[in-house]
C-alpha cells in the first residue's frame, strides 16, 4: 500500500561551528606528529569548514571528516581525547559529535557494502536517514536503504521520507512500527497540487512532453 506520510522536521545534530583562533593543523603541536598526519588532519579540517554554507547537503563531507579524525587519532598532537577535540575545535558537544560519526559509520558501509557486490547505491540524502538506519547492523543498512527506496518508487518518489526508512528498520528488527508523521494542511495542498500536474502531464503526448522538457532545459 503505498505511503502518503512526510516527515516534515528532521532532527539535525548540533553542528560544528568555526571556534576564534588557527586550526589545529596549524598550531604548534605538543608532541611529535608525521607530516602526513598533519596534512590529513588539515584536509579534514577544511572539508568540515567547506560544508557549512550548505550543511544539509554537506553533511556526508562532514560526517566522514569527522571520522577520520577519530580514527586516525589525528588530534592527538593537541588534544589527549577527540572528545576535547571537538569540543575546542568545533564546538561540539560528545553526544553530537557521535552522533556525526554514527552518520560517517552508515555512510561508509553502504560504500563497501556497494563494492563488495559491484552494485551503484547511493548514500542516504539526510543525516536524520543515516541515523535510522544505524539502528541495523553493518550488513543491513544497504539493503534496508534499498527497500526503503522501493516503497518511495510506490509513490512516485526517488528517495524515501524518513517514515519509510524506520518502517523498514523496525521490521527488520523485529519491532513495533512507527507510527505515521502528522500532516500538515499546506503538505496537503502540496500533494493535491502536484497530484493534479501529474495528471495533466500524463494526458500530454509524448511529442508535446519533449518540447516542454527541451524548453525547460534552456530556460
Amino acid at each position: 500500500m503505498p505511503i502518503t506520510a512526510t516527515v516534515t522536521i528532521e532532527h539535525m545534530p548540533v553542528a560544528p561551528v568555526v571556534r576564534s583562533g588557527q586550526p589545529h593543523a596549524l598550531r604548534e603541536p605538543r608532541v611529535f606528529i608525521p607530516a602526513d598526519e598533519r596534512i590529513a588532519l588539515a584536509e579534514c579540517e577544511a572539508a568540515i569548514e567547506s560544508g557549512f554554507e550548505d550543511m544539509r547537503r554537506a553533511w556526508k563531507r562532514i560526517s566522514v571528516a569527522l571520522a577520520k579524525i577519530h580514527t586516525g587519532r589525528l588530534y592527538r598532537a593537541w588534544c589527549d581525547t577527540f572528545d576535547e577535540y571537538v569540543e575546542s575545535r568545533w564546538g561540539l558537544p560528545r553526544s553530537s559529535a557521535y552522533e556525526w560519526l554514527e552518520a560517517a559509520g552508515v555512510v561508509m558501509n553502504i560504500e563497501r557494502h556497494a563494492t563488495a557486490y559491484a552494485v551503484v547505491i547511493d548514500a542516504p540524502s539526510r543525516i536524520s536517514h543515516a541515523r535510522e538506519l544505524a539502528k541495523l547492523p553493518a550488513d543491513q543498512q544497504a539493503p534496508a536503504l534499498e527497500a526503503a527506496r522501493k516503497l518511495a518508487a510506490e509513490r512516485g518518489a526517488v528517495e524515501p521520507t524518513r517514515y519509510e526508512i524506520a518502517r523498514v528498520v523496525t521490521n527488520r528488527l523485529g519491532e513495533p512500527e512507527p507510527k505515521p508523521p502528522s500532516v500538515t494542511a499546506h503538505e496537503r495542498e502540496q500533494r493535491a497540487l502536484a497530484e493534479h500536474v501529474r495528471r495533466i502531464w500524463q494526458r500530454l503526448d509524448a511529442d508535446v512532453q519533449t518540447q516542454l522538457l527541451q524548453e525547460f532545459q534552456h530556460d
